[in-house]
């Protein structure tokens, strides 16, 4: 087996367990209430996005990659404007 092939299967498997997990995420979402069911829902959009990413990874297809980013940005975008504001408005934990 060369590294390739290996790195192919390496991927392959990570979409796997994102699959798995956006599974789980989307059961959490939809149980989920009011205040945190957008965290939830962008963990779901995160996972299911990076299925097809490590798929077109796997087997090469960089336009099909770069694709899927263009859908991944914003959600990339948003879960880190949501996780900077909640850094924000915790308080601060003295020693």
């Amino acid at each position: 087996m060369d590294a390739p092939v290996v790195g192919r299967w390496l991927l392959l498997a990570l979409a796997l367990i994102q699959l798995v997990s956006s599974v789980r995420d989307l059961r959490h979402g939809l149980r989920a209430g009011v205040g945190e069911r957008t965290d939830r829902w962008l963990a779901f959009a995160d996972h299911l996005v990076g299925v097809p990413a490590c798929t077109a990874l796997a087997f090469g297809w960089l336009e099909l990659f770069l694709y899927v980013m263009v859908v991944a940005a914003p959600v990339f975008i948003w879960r880190l404007v949501r996780n900077l504001r909640a850094r924000r408005r915790a308080p601060a934990h003295p020693l």
